[in-house]
């Protein structure tokens, strides 16, 4: 008899840790064991330098499980744990201090796309679709979500995309700026192995830094000046400094540790 596949399977190749969401028979919809095994993949990254999260061939992520939101609607205070398994599960990818990529083909879709949101990168192919919904079920977008939204469209265009509910394609997306790059629909995986291995042979310890800074001009409340200026300050004292002078100084590329 087959084994069904685990949901979501963590897999690294040199300095890159893969994250898959393996549910294609429901188009990589989440149910809250889903987003439990997503945490527990984020929170063991060991020594990664980047990490990527993919779906399958035709789905990233369709978002909710139907026959879940089935069974939180006849138990409505279930609701509560739920929402903030979910949230937590974003929260920690975004707060990851390595560089993150969204490998997108095919349906990106209400937690698929807050996923996606919370990554550092989204490359998709033009298989891809992208909605956020909530609008139209009645439903307000998390605070969190929406603000990882503007600060990747800006206020007016989150707005057009939470007031309408209205599906992209991967052109309008990558108008929309929610893409950092649109690529053919057989490219994606050598972009984002292109992509990883450049931002894998940076100094993490700059990269981790830049995240701060950035999440605190973005509005991220987990980090206030103080921690973005100390960012700053410390990286003139870093081994990492130190290694990139003395390259630039020689007309060589840095060799980070």
């Amino acid at each position: 008899m087959a084994q069904t596949p685990a949901p979501v399977v963590a897999s690294r190749s040199g300095r890159v840790l893969t994250v898959r969401i393996q549910r294609a028979a429901r188009r990589n919809a989440l149910a809250a064991a889903d987003w439990a095994a997503l945490a527990a993949a984020f929170a063991d990254v060991g020594n990664a330098r980047v990490l990527v999260l993919a779906g399958v061939p035709g789905a990233f992520s369709a978002g909710a499980d139907i026959d879940e939101l089935g069974e939180l609607l006849r138990e409505p205070t279930c609701f509560a744990a739920h929402n903030e398994l979910v949230q937590g599960t974003q929260l920690a990818l975004e707060r990851l201090p390595i560089p993150t990529i969204a490998a997108i083909d095919g349906a990106c879709v209400g937690g698929g796309l807050g996923l996606a949101l919370a990554c550092d990168f989204r490359l998709a192919t033009g298989r891809a679709r992208f909605a956020i919904t909530p609008a139209r079920l009645g439903l307000v977008y998390s605070p969190d979500d929406t603000r990882r939204l503007v600060a990747t469209v800006g206020a007016a265009r989150a707005k057009a995309l939470l007031f309408t509910g209205r599906m992209l394609d991967a052109a309008e997306a990558e108008a929309f700026g929610l893409l950092t790059q649109r690529v053919a629909d057989d490219g994606l995986d050598d972009a984002v192995a292109t992509l990883a291995a450049s931002l894998a042979s940076m100094s993490s310890a700059a990269l981790a830094g830049i995240k701060r800074v950035v999440a605190h001009v973005a509005g991220d409340p987990a980090v206030d000046a103080a921690a973005a200026r100390r960012a700053f300050d410390d990286s003139f004292h870093s081994a990492d400094f130190a290694e990139g002078a003395r390259a630039f100084l020689a007309r060589r590329p840095p060799e980070f540790d």
